[in-house]
This record gives C-alpha cells, structure tokens and sequence, in this order.
C-alpha cells in the first residue's frame, strides 16, 4: 500500500482549485457598504446606523453582515413583517443549541455514511454509497478503499460513472465534485463543466483535505421538470421541521435551484436561485438571487428560460410528508433541516441538517422565524431538556 501523493510536492498549492475546500469570502470595507446602502434606501447613515442599532440589540441578534446579506435595511422587503423577528447567525447557532440539546445525537448526522445507514435501515429513501476512501483502513468490504492504488481503480472503472463526490463528513457541499466520466488515454477525470482533471491531482486533493473520509454516490437524474427547468442536476427542497406535543410539524419550506456553473444547489454559490414556496398548494411566488443589495427577481430561469413563478414544485406535498415521517424517527432531534430531492420515481432525502442554516428561509419569505410558533416550540424544548437533565441527576444519585 503506497501512501497518498503529497499534494505540495506533486501540484503547487495554489493550484488546488478542483473543488472548493472553503466558502468563498472578502466582502466590502463597511464604509463602501453603508454609502451603498444610503444611496440604495435615500435613507442617511446615521438613520442606518440607528435602525441596524436596534435590531442588533433585539431578539434577533443582528450582526452587520446579517443586516446586509438579509436585506434588513429594505424594510419594503419584509413588508408588514416584523424584522425583530428575523435572527442573524449567531443567533441561529444559539436557537439550534437550545433546540437539539441532545448532543449524543449530533454525531450521527454529523457523519453523511452514518445518518443515510440509519434512515436507510427505517426504509427512507437515500442516496446510496458506492464506495468511500479511507485511507489505511483494513476492512474487508468492497465499498471501502483503503489505498491510492484502489482509489485510482475505482476512478478507471468506466461503471462507475456518473459519480457524485463528497467529504464524509462535510457541510454546504464544500469538497463536493460531480464526475462525468474517466478518460483512460490522457488518466483525466472529465467534469460535468467540461475540465478535465488529472486522476493524481485528485487525489492529491482529497488526501490533502479530507483524511477523515471520502465518499462517493451514483449521480442522480432529477424529475422530468426539473431537468426542464434547470438541466439535469438536482433541485432540493429544504423542509425545517419542528417538533410540538402532537408530533412534527413543516414549519418553513423553500427551494433551492441551480444555475450557472453550478451542479450543486447550495445558495452561497453564485448564481444558484432560492424559490418562496407556498406551502398548502407548491407553488412558486417568487424567485431571488444574490444578498443584500446583490439580490435580484427572477421570473424565469437564466439558463434555459424556463418559467419558474407560477409553477408546482413537483412531489411537493410527497416530499413534506416524507420529511416528516424521517422527523418522527428522528424525535430526539426536534429541529431539522431536510434537503429532499424531486425524481421520476418521487422524493429522496439528500441530507438532515442538525444545524439548518434558517438564514435561506428568511430570506426565502421574507419573515423571521421568531415567530408564536416557533417560540412556543423553543419553550416546550427548554421544558424537555429541564426535565432530561433531573431524570439524569436523579439516576445518577440512585447509583
């Protein structure tokens, strides 16, 4: 067993550029940004200032980029909403925390291989697992590649293709790269872009940022409409469910959809859309791009003209339904952020976000989440872990 290429002594570090490892970053001085934003809202900057005091101070938490990126200086935007109720990052984090106490959970969905074992052991539909590189690892399963000598057959094996490849454990599919085929003359991995990458590059790539695990999926085809609408890549819902004293609930659904270069749907990367969804009939109502002062409307979408306001999310109400049945085995997880995938033979679940990032579904409606029901169910939550934490001190007195 050889071990894997040192990526600074095979490729210069600057060239590792196959896949994004990190988010993209570098936003503009906050001068530059609050003479945008006053020249944008006719509004002076000490009134800016003013107004982004206060939600910073309120319940929310707002930090200035959240100002920025959720549009909070636009109060056309939200409307008759209550922007207090609208929560930035750090408040989100502390929500999740409180929310999805039981820790001893987190590390099941922590692991993409763990979680997609688990529901798929509960007969959920998942994304199989072809194989996944482990390198050093003994094992004797044929999905398991211990070494560059088996990682680099796995890539030469033409039935392979077309291949979905993520970090094992990972997040906004940062180390993710969809694989379209093997080229055996010139050892290149083609991708669905058109780049062609050297087989040693890309391992030198994975060995350099994802030693803990790396795995590999079949690329799925999406519904019919989908791929009308946006080409063949994957569209996903992202449903939060929340759990009350009669059971989950949806409690914020929006879509995500893909466009530009982009085969994976997550909205940092840009210009991907996110789609308002209306819960009780699926159908679309508005369409954005971008943050902040970058967000833009869209009616249709940019690369193929298709409509998008208007039309049915298909296997809509399947896909909710779905997710709330994972919720109920999930129980000891009450909050959840579900991506389910739309395809010919109905919906899939892509992911379970321990963590959901409810920055998307604000900005998808337009509306906080700090709303009656949601703080109903952070009250109900608090009340269970208070009455965990005594059922664990009082065991622990009786030992």
């Amino acid at each position: 067993m050889s071990d894997p290429p040192d990526p600074n002594e095979v490729f210069p570090q600057s060239d590792l550029q196959n896949f994004e490892a990190v988010r993209p970053g570098g936003d503009l001085p906050i001068n530059l940004i609050v003479k945008q934003l006053s020249a944008s809202t006719n509004t002076s900057p000490i009134k800016l200032a003013r107004d982004y005091t206060a939600l910073a101070l309120g319940p929310g938490r707002i930090s200035f980029s959240d100002y920025l990126k959720l549009r909070l200086f636009d109060k056309a935007f939200y409307g008759a909403n209550d922007r207090n109720q609208v929560v930035g990052r750090r408040r989100n984090f502390a929500l999740v925390k409180a929310a999805n106490y039981r820790i001893d959970w987190m590390g099941l969905f922590a692991n993409k291989i763990a979680l997609s074992s688990y529901l798929d052991a509960y007969g959920f539909k998942t994304i199989p697992t072809l194989a996944v590189y482990a390198a050093g690892l003994s094992s004797k399963s044929a999905r398991v590649l211990a070494s560059v000598e088996e990682l680099r057959s796995f890539f030469e094996a033409d039935d392979n293709y077309p291949l979905f490849c993520k970090p094992v454990e990972g997040y906004q599919s940062l180390g993710s790269i969809s694989l379209k085929s093997y080229r055996s003359n010139e050892k290149t991995l083609e991708t669905f872009d058109g780049r062609l990458i050297a087989v040693d590059r890309f391992i030198a790539e994975i060995s350099a940022h994802y030693q803990d695990g790396y795995l590999f999926q079949p690329l799925l085809v999406p519904h019919a409409m989908i791929r009308r609408l946006c080409g063949d890549r994957l569209a996903t819902m992202r449903i939060v469910t929340i759990s009350t004293e009669s059971g989950p609930k949806v409690f914020r659904v929006c879509w995500k959809i893909p466009a530009g270069i982009n085969v994976a749907d997550n909205y940092w990367r840009h210009d991907n859309l996110l789609a308002t969804i209306d819960p009780a009939t699926w159908l679309v109502t508005q369409v954005v791009s971008g943050t902040g002062l970058d967000l833009r409307y869209h009616t249709h979408h940019p690369d193929t003209g298709e409509q998008l306001v208007g039309i049915q999310v298909p296997n809509g109400a399947v896909a909710a339904e779905l997710a709330l049945n994972a919720a109920r085995l999930m129980r000891d997880m009450p909050l959840i952020g579900w991506d389910v995938a739309s395809l010919d033979a109905g919906p899939i679940i892509v992911e379970a976000n321990e963590k959901p990032d409810l920055f998307l579904n604000q900005l998808a409606d337009g509306c906080g989440v700090l709303d009656r029901e949601f703080l109903d169910f952070l009250k109900l939550q608090k009340g269970r872990a208070a009455a965990r934490t005594r059922a664990i001190k009082l065991e622990a007195r009786q030992v």
